[in-house]
């Protein structure tokens, strides 16, 4: 039987922290992108978590900012 982790938003970061480390080292920007976009979606969902419905267009606003 096959053993089902939990992952944490720290555990899905960190993988994608990787793939963009690779995706950079191959010089596939596409690949980049696409893992830095990942991440901005688990920081949104994470600032979605911590704030109330009315915070959450700002926060991704300004998560997006970030990443720009």
């Amino acid at each position: 039987m096959v053993s089902k982790k939990k992952l944490s938003y720290e555990d899905i970061l960190d993988e994608l922290e990787e793939a963009r480390t690779i995706a950079v080292r191959n010089e596939s920007p596409t690949a980049a992108i696409s893992a830095s976009l990942g991440k901005a979606k688990v920081l949104a969902l994470l600032s979605d978590k911590n704030k109330s419905k009315s915070g959450n267009d700002e926060a991704y606003k300004q998560i997006m900012v970030e990443f720009i």
